[in-house]
Protein backbone atom coordinates (compact mmCIF):
# COMPACT_ATOMS: atom_id res chain seq x y z
CA UNK A 1 0.00 0.00 0.00
CA UNK A 2 1.28 3.08 -0.86
CA UNK A 3 1.49 6.65 1.29
CA UNK A 4 4.72 7.97 0.58
CA UNK A 5 4.81 10.81 -1.64
CA UNK A 6 6.10 9.93 -5.22
CA UNK A 7 8.87 12.61 -5.93
CA UNK A 8 12.07 12.40 -5.35
CA UNK A 9 12.01 9.72 -2.92
CA UNK A 10 10.91 7.39 -5.76
CA UNK A 11 14.77 7.46 -6.92
CA UNK A 12 15.88 7.03 -4.08
CA UNK A 13 13.63 4.17 -3.40
CA UNK A 14 14.88 2.53 -6.78
CA UNK A 15 18.48 3.14 -6.22
CA UNK A 16 18.20 1.71 -2.78
CA UNK A 17 16.40 -1.81 -4.43
CA UNK A 18 19.84 -1.83 -6.44
CA UNK A 19 21.94 -1.83 -3.42
CA UNK A 20 19.72 -4.05 -1.56
CA UNK A 21 19.84 -6.33 -4.55
CA UNK A 22 23.80 -6.92 -4.97
CA UNK A 23 25.26 -8.71 -7.78
CA UNK A 24 24.70 -8.46 -11.15
CA UNK A 25 25.62 -4.32 -11.75
CA UNK A 26 28.98 -4.42 -12.47
CA UNK A 27 30.43 -6.85 -14.97
CA UNK A 28 33.83 -7.94 -16.09
CA UNK A 29 35.58 -5.66 -18.95
CA UNK A 30 37.15 -7.64 -21.77
CA UNK A 31 40.72 -8.14 -21.57
CA UNK A 32 40.49 -7.24 -17.58
CA UNK A 33 38.55 -10.53 -15.80
CA UNK A 34 41.86 -11.37 -13.69
CA UNK A 35 41.45 -7.71 -11.96
CA UNK A 36 36.90 -7.28 -11.89
CA UNK A 37 36.47 -10.95 -10.58
CA UNK A 38 39.97 -11.94 -8.79
CA UNK A 39 39.12 -12.92 -5.16
CA UNK A 40 40.19 -10.16 -3.04
CA UNK A 41 39.39 -11.58 0.17
CA UNK A 42 38.67 -15.22 1.99
CA UNK A 43 36.67 -15.94 5.41
CA UNK A 44 37.03 -19.32 5.84
CA UNK A 45 35.55 -21.23 2.82
CA UNK A 46 34.07 -17.93 1.55
CA UNK A 47 35.28 -15.95 -0.79
CA UNK A 48 34.16 -12.07 -2.09
CA UNK A 49 35.43 -11.10 -5.80
CA UNK A 50 36.33 -7.63 -6.56
CA UNK A 51 33.39 -7.50 -9.03
CA UNK A 52 30.89 -7.93 -5.91
CA UNK A 53 32.99 -4.64 -4.18
CA UNK A 54 32.22 -3.06 -7.02
CA UNK A 55 29.12 -3.13 -7.68
CA UNK A 56 28.09 -2.55 -4.14
CA UNK A 57 30.52 0.60 -4.64
CA UNK A 58 28.57 1.40 -8.06
CA UNK A 59 25.19 1.15 -6.26
CA UNK A 60 26.22 3.67 -3.56
CA UNK A 61 27.51 6.32 -6.44
CA UNK A 62 23.85 5.43 -8.14
CA UNK A 63 22.64 7.33 -4.65
CA UNK A 64 23.57 10.54 -5.14
CA UNK A 65 26.70 10.12 -2.78
CA UNK A 66 30.16 11.63 -4.35
CA UNK A 67 33.42 9.60 -5.46
CA UNK A 68 35.11 8.49 -2.02
CA UNK A 69 37.62 5.48 -2.85
CA UNK A 70 37.07 4.72 1.05
CA UNK A 71 33.73 3.89 0.66
CA UNK A 72 35.24 0.62 -0.96
CA UNK A 73 36.91 -0.40 2.26
CA UNK A 74 33.18 0.00 4.51
CA UNK A 75 31.68 -2.42 1.82
CA UNK A 76 34.63 -4.98 1.96
CA UNK A 77 34.14 -4.30 5.72
CA UNK A 78 30.63 -5.17 5.40
CA UNK A 79 30.92 -8.65 3.01
CA UNK A 80 33.57 -9.42 5.44
CA UNK A 81 31.17 -9.59 8.57
CA UNK A 82 28.40 -11.40 6.78
CA UNK A 83 30.51 -13.72 5.03
CA UNK A 84 31.57 -14.98 8.80
CA UNK A 85 28.40 -15.04 10.06
CA UNK A 86 27.40 -16.93 7.14
CA UNK A 87 30.25 -19.46 8.02
CA UNK A 88 29.04 -19.34 11.64
CA UNK A 89 25.19 -20.06 10.69
CA UNK A 90 26.24 -23.25 8.37
CA UNK A 91 28.08 -24.71 11.32
CA UNK A 92 25.55 -24.08 13.85
CA UNK A 93 22.99 -26.01 11.23
CA UNK A 94 20.48 -23.08 10.71
CA UNK A 95 18.86 -23.40 7.44
CA UNK A 96 16.79 -20.98 5.21
CA UNK A 97 13.64 -22.40 3.37
CA UNK A 98 12.27 -21.61 -0.12
CA UNK A 99 9.07 -19.64 1.04
CA UNK A 100 11.76 -17.81 3.21
CA UNK A 101 13.59 -16.82 0.10
CA UNK A 102 10.48 -16.11 -1.99
CA UNK A 103 8.43 -14.57 0.93
CA UNK A 104 11.15 -12.22 1.20
CA UNK A 105 11.66 -11.24 -2.12
CA UNK A 106 7.93 -11.21 -3.03
CA UNK A 107 7.72 -8.95 -0.42
CA UNK A 108 10.56 -6.31 -1.62
CA UNK A 109 9.19 -6.64 -4.82
CA UNK A 110 5.59 -5.42 -3.69
CA UNK A 111 7.19 -2.57 -1.99
CA UNK A 112 9.22 -1.57 -5.04
CA UNK A 113 6.58 -1.86 -7.13
CA UNK A 114 4.59 0.09 -5.16
CA UNK A 115 7.28 2.96 -5.49
CA UNK A 116 7.95 2.85 -8.91
CA UNK A 117 4.20 2.25 -10.16
CA UNK A 118 3.88 -1.09 -11.85
CA UNK A 119 5.58 -4.24 -12.92
CA UNK A 120 6.38 -2.96 -16.24
CA UNK A 121 8.17 -0.16 -15.15
CA UNK A 122 10.02 -2.33 -12.95
CA UNK A 123 11.07 -4.34 -15.79
CA UNK A 124 12.35 -1.35 -17.57
CA UNK A 125 14.65 -0.23 -14.78
CA UNK A 126 15.96 -3.30 -14.22
CA UNK A 127 15.98 -4.61 -17.59
CA UNK A 128 14.77 -7.78 -17.10
CA UNK A 129 11.15 -10.08 -16.32
CA UNK A 130 10.04 -10.15 -12.96
CA UNK A 131 10.42 -13.76 -12.92
CA UNK A 132 14.21 -13.32 -13.98
CA UNK A 133 14.71 -10.74 -11.31
CA UNK A 134 13.83 -12.80 -8.91
CA UNK A 135 15.81 -16.00 -9.92
CA UNK A 136 18.43 -13.66 -10.03
CA UNK A 137 18.40 -12.58 -6.58
CA UNK A 138 17.85 -15.84 -4.90
CA UNK A 139 21.48 -16.70 -3.68
CA UNK A 140 21.88 -13.05 -2.62
CA UNK A 141 18.82 -13.24 -0.49
CA UNK A 142 19.54 -16.43 0.77
CA UNK A 143 22.70 -15.08 2.28
CA UNK A 144 21.05 -11.82 3.40
CA UNK A 145 17.90 -14.12 5.31
CA UNK A 146 21.27 -16.99 6.65
CA UNK A 147 23.28 -13.69 7.94
CA UNK A 148 20.23 -12.16 9.70
CA UNK A 149 19.35 -15.57 11.44
CA UNK A 150 22.81 -16.22 12.60
CA UNK A 151 22.52 -12.06 14.02
CA UNK A 152 19.23 -12.99 15.59
CA UNK A 153 20.59 -16.42 17.42
CA UNK A 154 23.73 -14.33 18.65
CA UNK A 155 21.49 -10.98 19.99
CA UNK A 156 18.63 -13.21 21.34
CA UNK A 157 19.07 -13.32 25.17
CA UNK A 158 19.89 -9.87 25.00
CA UNK A 159 17.82 -7.83 26.92
CA UNK A 160 17.25 -4.02 28.54
CA UNK A 161 16.16 -2.68 31.85
CA UNK A 162 14.15 0.64 32.57
CA UNK A 163 17.92 1.46 34.84
CA UNK A 164 19.62 1.09 31.87
CA UNK A 165 17.44 2.96 29.07
CA UNK A 166 17.39 5.67 31.56
CA UNK A 167 21.17 5.43 32.24
CA UNK A 168 21.75 5.46 28.29
CA UNK A 169 19.55 8.94 27.40
CA UNK A 170 21.13 10.75 30.17
CA UNK A 171 24.58 10.26 28.26
CA UNK A 172 23.35 11.55 25.36
CA UNK A 173 25.12 15.23 25.03
CA UNK A 174 22.39 17.98 25.58
CA UNK A 175 22.91 19.44 22.09
CA UNK A 176 22.74 16.09 20.56
CA UNK A 177 19.34 14.48 21.76
CA UNK A 178 17.18 14.53 18.50
CA UNK A 179 14.17 16.29 17.72
CA UNK A 180 11.21 14.57 16.51
CA UNK A 181 8.80 16.06 13.22
CA UNK A 182 4.66 15.47 13.65
CA UNK A 183 3.86 12.37 13.21
CA UNK A 184 0.65 10.44 12.97
CA UNK A 185 -0.88 6.69 13.65
CA UNK A 186 -3.55 5.79 11.15
CA UNK A 187 -5.68 2.79 10.86
CA UNK A 188 -8.47 1.75 8.63
CA UNK A 189 -11.26 0.03 7.55
CA UNK A 190 -11.78 -1.01 3.62
CA UNK A 191 -14.83 -2.43 2.23
CA UNK A 192 -15.38 -3.14 -0.88
CA UNK A 193 -18.80 -3.92 -2.68
CA UNK A 194 -20.53 -7.10 -2.90
CA UNK A 195 -21.46 -8.52 -6.38
CA UNK A 196 -24.33 -9.23 -7.64
CA UNK A 197 -25.75 -12.44 -9.35
CA UNK A 198 -25.99 -11.24 -12.63
CA UNK A 199 -22.12 -9.91 -12.80
CA UNK A 200 -20.94 -13.05 -11.34
CA UNK A 201 -22.86 -15.07 -14.11
CA UNK A 202 -21.26 -12.59 -16.20
CA UNK A 203 -17.88 -13.49 -15.12
CA UNK A 204 -17.99 -16.92 -15.11
CA UNK A 205 -19.78 -17.27 -18.45
CA UNK A 206 -16.67 -15.39 -19.83
CA UNK A 207 -14.06 -17.34 -18.35
CA UNK A 208 -15.64 -20.37 -19.57
CA UNK A 209 -15.61 -19.15 -22.82
CA UNK A 210 -11.77 -18.53 -22.38
CA UNK A 211 -11.68 -22.03 -21.02
CA UNK A 212 -13.36 -23.20 -24.25
CA UNK A 213 -10.24 -21.99 -26.69
CA UNK A 214 -7.53 -23.47 -24.52
CA UNK A 215 -9.10 -26.80 -24.56
CA UNK A 216 -9.59 -26.21 -28.05
CA UNK A 217 -5.86 -25.63 -28.29
CA UNK A 218 -5.28 -22.14 -27.74
CA UNK A 219 -2.40 -20.65 -25.75
CA UNK A 220 -3.14 -20.52 -22.00
CA UNK A 221 0.00 -18.24 -21.54
CA UNK A 222 -1.31 -15.57 -24.55
CA UNK A 223 -4.80 -15.87 -23.74
CA UNK A 224 -3.60 -14.61 -19.71
CA UNK A 225 -2.01 -11.98 -21.29
CA UNK A 226 -4.84 -11.08 -23.07
CA UNK A 227 -7.62 -11.63 -20.49
CA UNK A 228 -6.04 -11.70 -16.96
CA UNK A 229 -7.16 -9.01 -14.63
CA UNK A 230 -4.12 -10.31 -12.18
CA UNK A 231 -1.29 -7.02 -12.15
CA UNK A 232 0.98 -9.69 -10.70
CA UNK A 233 1.24 -12.21 -13.21
CA UNK A 234 -0.66 -11.15 -16.13
CA UNK A 235 2.76 -9.70 -18.40
CA UNK A 236 3.92 -13.24 -17.35
CA UNK A 237 1.40 -15.76 -19.01
CA UNK A 238 -0.63 -16.03 -15.67
CA UNK A 239 2.71 -17.50 -14.52
CA UNK A 240 2.82 -17.79 -10.73
CA UNK A 241 5.68 -19.54 -10.37
CA UNK A 242 6.57 -22.65 -7.49
CA UNK A 243 4.59 -22.25 -4.61
CA UNK A 244 3.78 -24.91 -1.88
CA UNK A 245 0.77 -25.48 0.37
CA UNK A 246 -0.12 -22.70 2.51
CA UNK A 247 1.52 -20.38 -0.31
CA UNK A 248 -2.23 -19.51 -1.47
CA UNK A 249 -5.44 -19.26 -0.49
CA UNK A 250 -7.10 -22.13 0.46
CA UNK A 251 -9.80 -22.30 -2.32
CA UNK A 252 -7.09 -22.16 -5.16
CA UNK A 253 -4.56 -24.72 -3.35
CA UNK A 254 -7.52 -27.01 -3.53
CA UNK A 255 -7.90 -27.68 -7.10
CA UNK A 256 -3.87 -26.43 -7.58
CA UNK A 257 -2.61 -29.63 -6.22
CA UNK A 258 -4.89 -31.91 -7.98
CA UNK A 259 -4.43 -30.91 -11.40
CA UNK A 260 -2.04 -33.02 -14.16
CA UNK A 261 0.85 -31.45 -16.08
CA UNK A 262 -0.86 -29.05 -18.74
CA UNK A 263 -5.21 -29.29 -16.98
CA UNK A 264 -6.99 -26.64 -17.20
CA UNK A 265 -9.60 -26.36 -14.12
CA UNK A 266 -12.80 -25.58 -13.93
CA UNK A 267 -13.59 -21.81 -12.86
CA UNK A 268 -13.09 -21.59 -9.36
CA UNK A 269 -13.80 -18.49 -7.21
CA UNK A 270 -11.71 -16.83 -4.29
CA UNK A 271 -11.36 -13.78 -2.56
CA UNK A 272 -10.03 -12.53 -5.48
CA UNK A 273 -12.49 -13.25 -8.16
CA UNK A 274 -12.88 -16.15 -10.62
CA UNK A 275 -10.11 -18.06 -12.20
CA UNK A 276 -9.11 -20.79 -14.30
CA UNK A 277 -5.60 -22.40 -13.68
CA UNK A 278 -3.34 -24.64 -15.23
CA UNK A 279 -0.92 -26.63 -13.75
CA UNK A 280 3.12 -26.00 -15.99
CA UNK A 281 4.92 -28.52 -13.60
CA UNK A 282 4.93 -30.22 -10.07
CA UNK A 283 8.25 -30.41 -8.20
CA UNK A 284 7.73 -32.79 -5.00
CA UNK A 285 5.18 -30.68 -2.61
CA UNK A 286 5.46 -28.14 -4.80
CA UNK A 287 3.74 -26.41 -7.54
CA UNK A 288 3.88 -24.18 -10.61
CA UNK A 289 1.02 -23.16 -11.96
CA UNK A 290 -0.82 -20.55 -14.29
CA UNK A 291 -3.89 -18.85 -13.66
CA UNK A 292 -6.18 -16.21 -15.38
CA UNK A 293 -8.17 -14.32 -12.96
CA UNK A 294 -11.73 -11.93 -14.11
CA UNK A 295 -13.16 -10.34 -11.37
CA UNK A 296 -16.87 -9.15 -11.56
CA UNK A 297 -17.80 -6.12 -12.75
CA UNK A 298 -19.19 -3.33 -10.35
CA UNK A 299 -21.44 -1.12 -10.69
CA UNK A 300 -22.35 2.84 -9.53
CA UNK A 301 -24.87 1.04 -7.63
CA UNK A 302 -22.96 -1.58 -5.39
CA UNK A 303 -20.42 1.22 -4.88
CA UNK A 304 -22.16 3.44 -3.40
CA UNK A 305 -24.40 1.21 -0.91
CA UNK A 306 -21.01 0.14 0.20
CA UNK A 307 -20.24 3.68 1.37
CA UNK A 308 -23.47 3.81 3.30
CA UNK A 309 -22.83 0.54 4.97
CA UNK A 310 -19.29 1.46 5.81
CA UNK A 311 -20.61 4.97 7.00
CA UNK A 312 -22.96 2.99 9.20
CA UNK A 313 -20.13 1.37 10.83
CA UNK A 314 -18.17 4.42 11.25
CA UNK A 315 -21.03 6.24 13.13
CA UNK A 316 -21.13 2.70 15.69
CA UNK A 317 -17.25 3.41 16.08
CA UNK A 318 -17.74 7.22 16.89
CA UNK A 319 -20.85 6.70 18.93
CA UNK A 320 -18.92 4.31 20.64
CA UNK A 321 -20.85 1.04 20.42
CA UNK A 322 -18.25 -1.18 18.80
CA UNK A 323 -14.10 -0.50 18.98
CA UNK A 324 -11.95 0.35 15.89
CA UNK A 325 -10.29 -3.03 16.50
CA UNK A 326 -14.04 -5.02 16.53
CA UNK A 327 -14.89 -3.23 13.62
CA UNK A 328 -11.94 -4.08 11.74
CA UNK A 329 -11.76 -7.61 12.49
CA UNK A 330 -15.74 -7.35 11.90
CA UNK A 331 -15.89 -5.74 8.67
CA UNK A 332 -12.52 -4.75 7.07
CA UNK A 333 -11.58 -6.28 3.78
CA UNK A 334 -7.73 -5.35 3.68
CA UNK A 335 -5.96 -8.43 5.16
CA UNK A 336 -2.78 -6.45 5.46
CA UNK A 337 -3.89 -3.72 7.38
CA UNK A 338 -6.57 -6.29 9.46
CA UNK A 339 -3.60 -8.28 10.81
CA UNK A 340 -2.02 -5.15 11.92
CA UNK A 341 -5.26 -4.27 14.42
CA UNK A 342 -6.10 -1.99 11.34
CA UNK A 343 -3.24 0.28 11.44
CA UNK A 344 -1.01 0.94 8.49
CA UNK A 345 2.26 0.03 8.52
CA UNK A 346 5.53 2.93 7.13
CA UNK A 347 7.62 0.52 5.33
CA UNK A 348 9.96 3.56 5.78
CA UNK A 349 10.66 3.62 9.47
CA UNK A 350 9.64 -0.07 10.26
CA UNK A 351 6.49 1.05 12.43
CA UNK A 352 2.95 2.50 12.48
CA UNK A 353 4.33 6.38 12.59
CA UNK A 354 4.15 8.43 9.63
CA UNK A 355 5.46 12.05 9.80
CA UNK A 356 3.48 14.41 7.72
CA UNK A 357 5.60 14.70 4.55
CA UNK A 358 5.03 11.06 4.57
CA UNK A 359 1.73 11.03 3.34
CA UNK A 360 -0.09 11.04 0.20
CA UNK A 361 -2.59 14.09 -0.42
CA UNK A 362 -5.69 12.41 0.05
CA UNK A 363 -4.60 10.44 3.35
CA UNK A 364 -3.20 13.75 4.58
CA UNK A 365 -6.56 15.95 3.97
CA UNK A 366 -8.65 13.12 5.30
CA UNK A 367 -7.05 13.20 8.73
CA UNK A 368 -5.88 16.62 9.06
CA UNK A 369 -8.67 17.84 11.18
CA UNK A 370 -9.52 14.89 12.70
CA UNK A 371 -8.48 14.62 16.77
CA UNK A 372 -6.83 10.96 18.00
CA UNK A 373 -9.60 8.71 18.53
CA UNK A 374 -11.87 10.34 15.51
CA UNK A 375 -12.36 8.75 11.86
CA UNK A 376 -13.20 10.46 8.55
CA UNK A 377 -15.92 10.34 6.23
CA UNK A 378 -15.67 7.09 3.86
CA UNK A 379 -13.12 8.00 0.96
CA UNK A 380 -12.91 6.41 -2.32
CA UNK A 381 -10.16 3.65 -2.71
CA UNK A 382 -8.54 1.27 -5.17
CA UNK A 383 -6.85 -1.41 -4.53
CA UNK A 384 -3.13 -2.27 -5.68
CA UNK A 385 -4.60 -4.72 -7.89
CA UNK A 386 -7.70 -2.64 -9.08
CA UNK A 387 -10.31 -3.37 -7.20
CA UNK A 388 -12.92 -0.34 -6.47
CA UNK A 389 -14.13 0.12 -2.74
CA UNK A 390 -13.97 2.85 0.62
CA UNK A 391 -12.35 3.30 3.35
CA UNK A 392 -12.53 5.32 6.28
CA UNK A 393 -9.17 6.39 8.07
CA UNK A 394 -8.86 6.25 11.95
CA UNK A 395 -6.69 8.71 13.20
CA UNK A 396 -4.96 6.92 16.37
CA UNK A 397 -2.44 9.14 17.74
CA UNK A 398 -1.06 12.84 16.62
CA UNK A 399 2.33 13.93 18.13
CA UNK A 400 3.90 17.16 17.99
CA UNK A 401 7.41 18.31 17.38
CA UNK A 402 9.29 17.72 20.29
CA UNK A 403 12.72 17.24 21.60
CA UNK A 404 12.99 13.53 22.65
CA UNK A 405 12.33 12.96 25.95
CA UNK A 406 11.80 9.73 28.57
CA UNK A 407 7.96 10.72 29.05
CA UNK A 408 6.72 10.94 25.42
CA UNK A 409 9.32 8.29 23.73
CA UNK A 410 10.68 5.80 25.86
CA UNK A 411 9.83 3.05 23.64
CA UNK A 412 11.92 4.74 21.51
CA UNK A 413 14.48 5.52 23.31
CA UNK A 414 14.58 1.73 24.83
CA UNK A 415 14.70 0.78 21.48
CA UNK A 416 18.02 2.78 20.54
CA UNK A 417 19.78 1.51 23.62
CA UNK A 418 18.87 -1.92 23.10
CA UNK A 419 20.28 -1.88 19.74
CA UNK A 420 23.29 -0.27 21.37
CA UNK A 421 23.40 -3.51 23.56
CA UNK A 422 23.12 -5.93 20.84
CA UNK A 423 25.73 -4.08 18.85
CA UNK A 424 27.94 -4.79 21.41
CA UNK A 425 27.00 -8.20 22.11
CA UNK A 426 28.04 -8.41 18.09
CA UNK A 427 31.04 -7.18 19.14
CA UNK A 428 32.03 -9.40 21.31
CA UNK A 429 30.95 -12.28 19.48
CA UNK A 430 33.44 -11.01 16.35
CA UNK A 431 36.54 -10.92 17.95
CA UNK A 432 36.02 -14.36 19.12
CA UNK A 433 35.06 -15.71 15.94
CA UNK A 434 37.51 -13.55 13.85
CA UNK A 435 40.53 -15.67 15.63
CA UNK A 436 39.56 -19.26 14.81
CA UNK A 437 38.55 -18.71 11.11
CA UNK A 438 41.21 -18.34 8.24
CA UNK A 439 40.94 -14.74 7.15
CA UNK A 440 42.69 -13.16 4.06
CA UNK A 441 42.34 -9.42 2.55
CA UNK A 442 44.05 -8.65 -1.05
CA UNK A 443 47.36 -6.22 -0.83
CA UNK A 444 44.73 -3.78 -2.70
CA UNK A 445 43.12 -3.02 0.49
CA UNK A 446 46.17 -2.79 2.53
CA UNK A 447 45.80 0.86 3.23
CA UNK A 448 41.77 0.16 4.67
CA UNK A 449 42.12 1.90 8.67
CA UNK A 450 38.97 -0.05 8.98
CA UNK A 451 39.92 -3.33 8.04
CA UNK A 452 42.94 -3.47 10.57
CA UNK A 453 40.24 -4.69 12.90
CA UNK A 454 40.32 -8.03 10.71
CA UNK A 455 44.33 -8.20 11.26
Amino acid sequence: MRFIRPDGKLKLALLLMAWLFVGTAVQAQPGKSAKVDGVVAVVGDKIILKSEVEAEYANWLQQGNEPNPEMRCVVLDQMLTNKLMIRQAEFDSLEVGDDEIDMQIERRLRYFISMIGSREKLEEFYGKTVVEIKEEFKPQIKEMILAQKMQDKITSNVTISPREVQDYFSKIPADSIPYFDAEVEIGQIVMFPEVGPVQKEFTIEKLNGIRDRILKGENFATLAILYSEDPGSAKEGGSLGFFGRGDMVPEFEAVAFKLRPGEVSQVIRTKFGYHILQLVERRGDRVHCRHILIKPPVGNRELEATRRELDSVRTKVQDGRITFIDAVRKYSDDEESKNNGGMLTNDNAGSNSFTIDQLTPDVYFAIDKLQAGQLSDPQPYSAPDGTRGFRVFYLKSRTRPHQANLTDDYARIQTAALNLKRIERMQDWFMKAKTKTYIQIDDEFAACDNLKRWQ
